[in-house]
């Protein structure tokens, strides 16, 4: 089962969201829970992730940060620069499910450039309507996609050795 999923994801004919599912009761005892609730996580999206911004001491993947800024999209989609302590910082962390980086990152927005939505700090940052968003390049977004991809088919590598194959 997990070996007709690794080829289906590195063949590109399957995407997170549909594996991820598929993987997880299959999962559940053979890994530790750490590593079934970070793969719920990537699933489901990341809902601690405001702890990145409030302490230097959060566990939450070094992968998913990345070089961009932070911007407000107002309801008629205008971005708008924010002028909350947090929009200060140059790196963020993209809470974002899997599946959202997946079509962020196939959908080309302005050439190299793409918006992801950064659900967390939206209650934090725009009480006037719209949605906090982060700008950040495809190649980011192909870097958290590739890097989660390889995570998760050495977990299945490693799940499959100790069962035998």
């Amino acid at each position: 089962m997990f070996q007709e999923l690794k080829v289906k994801l590195l063949a590109g004919q399957i995407t997170f969201n549909q594996a991820l599912p598929q993987a997880l009761p299959q999962l559940r005892g053979k890994i530790a829970d750490e590593k079934l609730l970070w793969l719920a996580s990537e699933l489901q999206g990341y809902a601690s992730a405001i702890e990145f911004y409030q302490t230097e001491d959060h566990n939450l993947p070094p992968y998913r940060i990345v070089p961009g800024t932070l911007r407000l999209m107002t309801g008629d989609g205008n971005l708008v620069e924010l002028k909350h302590p947090y929009a200060k910082r140059t790196k963020i962390f993209l809470s974002s499910p899997i599946s959202w980086i997946e079509e962020f990152a196939s959908h080309n927005q302005q050439g190299t450039q793409s918006l992801v939505e950064v659900p967390e700090l939206t209650a934090f940052m725009s009480q006037g309507g719209g949605g906090v968003v982060c700008e950040t390049t495809q190649a980011e977004l192909r870097r958290i996609i590739a890097t989660f991809r390889n995570q998760f088919i050495d977990l299945l590598d490693q799940v499959e050795a100790k069962s035998g194959g």
